[in-house]
């Protein structure tokens, strides 16, 4: 077995942060910061994966016990993959989410939106992924050998890669409405929405090859396979209202703040990153941090101030717009340029 998990996590890793970094490279115009992205993902690897893998195990002993069935009946174990997994495990990623959320309510301040949502819950079920699928790999590795572990490895990490990415990225959408909503129904009903979509995506994830066998896996590969299509679809839909957002916000700072050209810049969707890194490789790296370090205090300035369009305030509120204003400031009085 340590053979196995050695294996898995030497072959899974790779894939599932390649998937990570391409999932937070969607968030062109502003960026979660790389310690919460950490964060979330260790949370969905430890604490989501063997808290929601241990009380679904743990539910479906008692409901056995209760019904007075064998646990590791054929009809259990259905039971434990279509109703018992898609509770516990989606519960416990969800908890991930619900945390971001609430601390970002509490000061924290780092939920702008359904894309920063989307992002998180993302973010967690590829930790989920990580270790759930080294598990399973390394599994069929102990039982079935290198094929074994070949055939699960491309099932599970090439072809599914992306399940429980999607599944808990519904629930951080959710939570991600409800913040930026005016409305005490929206802020309590998108989050519980989210939470009972990922349940019923996950559910019907794990129903179709335990009822319909080599069929419903196929149907199941297709069905994910779909699903990722509209998640991208999705983010991209976001992406451009963050970008609409960011325009609109800043359009009263032209003259002021922030040039013409250097708003028309900032809010391309892939120039600007280009543009920073050719300064990188040509001036290095101090004039780089320095574009980089206005370009991110720009677009958190346009989403504090839709944060005050919201009805939001507060001194800490007050404070970070000061901060913002203050860095851009310096950095147009350094010279600092973003319009080439």
């Amino acid at each position: 077995m340590v053979v196995g998990l050695l294996l898995g996590a030497f072959f899974v890793t790779p894939l599932v942060v390649a998937y990570a970094l391409f999932i937070r490279w969607c968030d062109r115009f502003e960026p979660e910061p790389w310690w919460l992205l950490i964060v979330a993902f260790l949370f969905g690897a430890v604490f989501a994966t063997f808290g929601g893998g241990m009380s679904s195990q743990i539910a479906q002993g008692v409901t056995a016990a209760a019904m007075g069935v064998q646990e590791k009946s054929a009809s259990m174990e259905a039971f434990g993959a279509t109703v018992l997994a898609p509770i516990f495990e989606e519960g416990f990623k969800g908890l991930g989410v619900m945390i971001i959320a609430f601390l970002s309510w509490a000061g924290l301040k780092e939920l702008d939106g359904p894309l920063d949502g989307a992002i998180y819950g993302g973010i967690i079920g590829l930790g989920f992924t990580l270790t759930e699928d080294t598990l399973y790999v390394a599994g069929s590795y102990a039982e079935n050998g290198l094929d074994g572990f070949i055939g699960l490895l491309f099932v599970r990490t090439v072809l599914l890669g992306l399940s429980h990415c999607t599944f808990t990225a519904m629930t951080g959408i959710g939570f991600g409405i409800g913040s930026v909503s005016k409305s005490i129904p929206v802020k309590i009903v998108a989050p519980i929405f989210g939470f009972l979509l990922a349940m019923a995506m996950h559910a019907v994830h794990n129903a179709l090859p335990t009822y319909l066998g080599g069929r419903g896996a196929v149907l199941m590969i297709l069905t994910s396979w779909v699903v990722d299509v509209l998640f991208f679809i999705i983010l991209g839909a976001l992406v451009v209202r963050d970008r609409s957002l960011v325009i609109l916000e800043l359009a009263n700072e032209v003259g002021g703040l922030v040039h013409p050209q250097e708003l028309a810049l900032v809010t391309t969707y892939v120039t600007i990153g280009w543009r920073n890194w050719m300064v990188l490789l040509s001036h290095g790296f101090r004039p780089f941090r320095a574009r980089r370090e206005k370009q991110l205090a720009l677009v958190e300035l346009a989403f504090v101030k839709s944060r005050r369009r919201r009805g939001e305030s507060g001194r800490g509120l007050d404070e970070r717009e000061g901060r913002l204003r203050h860095t851009i400031a310096r950095a147009n009085q350094m010279g600092v340029w973003l319009g080439r």
